[in-house]
C-alpha cells in the first residue's frame, strides 16, 4: 500500500538539509519553514499512533524539526507494513474538532493513511510558498 508515500521526502528532505538557519527560520509568512515541518511530524504522530492506534504519542525531539519529520515516518512505516489486510477496513474514531471537520468519507485505516499523506503533500507545496514569500528558492518539485 502507499508505494510513493516518500516521493515528496525525496525532493524535501534534501532541499531542507541545504537551508540555513535564518531560512528555516525566516517569516515573511505567518508560519516559518520550522514551524511547517514540526506541524507535519506531529499531525502524522497524532493520526497515526494516537487516533488509528490508539497508543502514546512517540517522543519527538522538539529541537529539531527536520530529526522528528524523518524519524516518525521510519516509526508509521513499520506500522504501514505491520498491518494485515483485513486491518485495512478498520474504522477509526474521529475526534470531534472544533471547527466542525469530519472526514470526507468513511474514516477506515486506509483512510486514515491516505490523510497523512495528503497532508504532508499540501504542506510540502507550502513549504514552497514560504520560501518564495520570503526572497528565497523553494523545493523543486
Amino acid at each position: 500500500m502507499f508505494p510513493y508515500r516518500n516521493d515528496v521526502r525525496k525532493i524535501l528532505i534534501p532541499y531542507l538539509q541545504q537551508l540555513t538557519a535564518e531560512k528555516w527560520q525566516a517569516n515573511a509568512y505567518h508560519n516559518s519553514i520550522s514551524w511547517v515541518i514540526e506541524h507535519m511530524a506531529q499531525t502524522e504522530d497524532y493520526w497515526v499512533f494516537q487516533i488509528g492506534m490508539k497508543q502514546n504519542s512517540r517522543k519527538l525531539d522538539n529541537q529539531n524539526p527536520l530529526t522528528n519529520y524523518i524519524r516518525i515516518r521510519e516509526e508509521t512505516d513499520k506500522v504501514l507494513h505491520s498491518l494485515k489486510e483485513k486491518e485495512w477496513e478498520r474504522l477509526v474514531d474521529v475526534p470531534d474538532f472544533s471547527d466542525g471537520w469530519r472526514p470526507p468519507s468513511e474514516p477506515t485505516m486506509q483512510w486514515l493513511f491516505h490523510h497523512v499523506y495528503s497532508h504532508e503533500a499540501y504542506h510540502a507545496g507550502q513549504v514552497g510558498v514560504i520560501a518564495r514569500l520570503n526572497g528565497f528558492d523553494g523545493p523543486l518539485f
